[in-house]
């Protein structure tokens, strides 16, 4: 009971970094802590307990994930309690401590959901505590959640952890082996999604095809978005990271009679010369074309966002000069670039012939450049034209733009839509659904 009482009552503010996925764990853990009586803070310099919970996917993320510390630890006071959690502790473990003595406590990716336990500990002992174990953990519906993401749309996690062992890539190590979570139990949270108003729910996983086949269920993806689908209040079911290899083509054909999975793919090819793809542990780029061409055979106006790594060990300008000219040839609609990242204990590590950093950037530049115009081409094309638009920001007095996206645009990476709508005050507001009949601008940020 003195325990319960020490916790309830303590401010809490917590910093989420990296994807969305982390941004889930990071839900839990503020509806755990709310649930248990504590106040929840955006202000860590006010707060008793500040949490981190950290990316490390790549160097540019443990970079990100030192600095928030370093800047969280300047102005933290002697009676504040600073917990780091995810992959950057699952990676570095105790490493940590010594890097940050401030630092009163660790947890492991797969270990948030002792937050509670922890907290309390450490408001009974002066010791550091510590607990990274291997990431088995996957959380359930019946656990309390904070909805941090505007109103309207949610991210919902349907898997946990990577199976694919790309040579590249540390996820496996930082997240576990892949495991689904049950159907049922994932349309629970998603009716209690929609009971709080969320209108656009939006699937993800570390390979989101995979869904269900690590039970032997090869169709289970689909018979999931068939059950989302009967959700009445929900209008928009978005699929983010399908892994071309685990892609079933049935997928298609579910979206193109569909009226509420959103007709968009979101497909990381990482790269389109065999070569390299071959290096990279990932399938042949004609399994990734044979996606494209049916999809928007049966789905003209089928939306496709993708990202592709350069610099990977070994990339010669031939390489590089296919996957630039596949992108041109192609058009994706919506594009993301990375750097290849070196890191240690993965099989790519040991690579020869790598590629430097000037080369890289330069690289990424091009491919940035000739996608901003394939982009603009496009929206350029969607201007004027009616869309159902979620919105994010409305228009008022002080505001002569609205501010919201559609069913072609995941919320946060794939930009917005601008419009001047002229509605009867107090009648839009974030998170609902509006009929925009004249979109202005689409601009990508």
């Amino acid at each position: 009971m003195g325990q319960e009482k020490m916790i309830k009552g303590k401010k809490v503010a917590l910093i989420s970094l990296g994807c969305p996925k982390n941004l889930v764990d990071s839900e839990i853990i503020l509806g755990k802590l709310g649930q248990a009586g504590c106040i929840l803070t955006s202000s860590y310099q006010i707060s008793d307990i500040i949490i981190i919970n950290t990316c490390s996917f790549i160097n540019e993320a443990r970079k990100e994930s030192y600095e928030v510390i370093s800047k969280v630890i300047r102005h933290k006071s002697s009676g504040q309690k600073l917990i780091v959690c995810g992959c950057l502790p699952q990676l570095e473990k105790r490493k940590l401590f010594y890097k940050f003595p401030q630092i009163n406590a660790l947890l492991g990716s797969g270990d948030f959901y002792k937050i509670e336990e922890v907290i309390k500990k450490l408001f009974t002992t002066s010791n550091r505590i510590f607990s990274i174990s291997t990431p088995e953990f996957i959380y359930t519906s019946d656990y309390p959640r904070f909805v941090s993401t505007p109103p309207g749309y949610a991210y919902l996690k349907i898997a946990e952890g990577c199976s694919n062992r790309c040579s590249y890539c540390l996820i496996p190590y930082l997240r576990g082996k892949f495991r689904s979570r049950n159907t049922e139990d994932v349309i629970r949270e998603a009716k209690n999604l929609a009971s709080m108003g969320i209108k656009e729910i939006i699937l993800i996983a570390q390979d989101t095809t995979y869904y269900g086949q690590d039970r032997k269920e090869k169709s289970y993806l689909l018979s999931l978005l068939e059950k989302l689908e009967k959700i009445d209040s929900i209008k928009w079911i978005r699929l983010l990271y399908l892994h071309p290899l685990h892609f079933n083509f049935k997928l298609i054909n579910l979206m193109q009679n569909s009226s509420k999975i959103c007709r968009y793919l979101d497909i990381p090819i990482q790269h389109t010369h065999n070569e390299i793809l071959k290096l990279m542990g990932r399938p042949p780029f004609e399994l990734v074309e044979k996606i494209m061409d049916k999809a928007r055979e049966k789905i003209p106006e089928i939306v496709i966002r993708t990202t592709v790594m350069v610099g990977f060990p070994g990339e010669k300008p031939y390489h590089f000069n296919k996957l630039l000219s596949d992108v041109e040839r192609l058009e994706f609609d919506w594009l993301g670039v990375f750097t290849y990242s070196p890191e240690k204990g993965t099989p790519a590590f040991s690579l020869p012939c790598r590629v430097s950093s000037q080369v890289k950037n330069k690289r990424k530049e091009e491919i940035l450049q000739l996608q901003k115009s394939i982009t603009l081409k496009k929206n350029l094309k969607r201007v004027g034209k009616n869309y159902d638009v979620l919105v994010d920001i409305p228009s008022n007095s002080h505001l002569k733009e609205g501010e919201g996206h559609s069913w072609f645009q995941a919320p946060e990476v794939d930009g917005k839509i601008l419009f001047r709508e002229n509605y009867p005050a107090g009648s839009i507001f974030r998170g609902k659904v509006v009929s925009i009949k004249d979109t202005y601008d689409l601009c990508v940020k």
